[in-house]
């Protein structure tokens, strides 16, 4: 079993990914994240924040692989303390994913791939849930379709 730790702020949408992503029978989730979520049976959740680097090593503790959301205006913070805190309890492998398309901020990118690539850690800089999908090898189960019409309401 893989046991996988999810850092960083949850929106919608990765809090959908991280529902079917528990429904993995590979995987062991934890979440380290500010938001206040609601996590589905099976995973392990911690509150803290993105930046609080003692708070993120425990949550790393026996992680296989740390997935980082960063928003980009933070991103080369909160590489600095994932990679610290990875560093730290030897995580194997972290990957960080934007939570944004921010294409403004070009040293802001720059400086959090430097960091990434002079870590010592096998480390990646991703863009979008879809590529963490990928780069963890597993396909997400599909979330259940909730249809926008009633079809007998409207058949006719």
């Amino acid at each position: 079993m893989k046991r996988i730790l999810i850092a960083g702020p949850l929106d919608a949408t990765s809090q959908a990914f991280v529902r079917q992503l528990s429904k993995n029978t590979v995987l062991d989730l934890t979440v380290y994240t500010p938001s206040e979520v609601t996590l589905s049976a099976g995973i392990t959740g911690f509150t803290g924040e993105a930046l609080d680097e003692g708070g993120l090593s425990a949550a790393m503790l026996d992680q296989d692989l740390v997935v980082a959301l960063a928003p980009t205006i933070h991103l080369t913070e909160i590489v600095q303390t994932v990679i610290t805190a990875a560093q730290a309890v030897a995580v194997p492998r972290v990957l960080v994913s934007r939570t944004d398309d921010i294409e403004d901020l070009p040293g802001e990118l720059r400086a959090a791939q430097r960091t990434l690539m002079t870590s010592g850690i096998a480390a990646d800089l991703l863009e979008g849930l879809g590529s963490v999908s990928a780069m963890l090898g597993v396909t997400p189960v599909p979330a259940e379709v909730v249809p926008l019409l009633d079809e007998q309401r409207f058949a006719g």
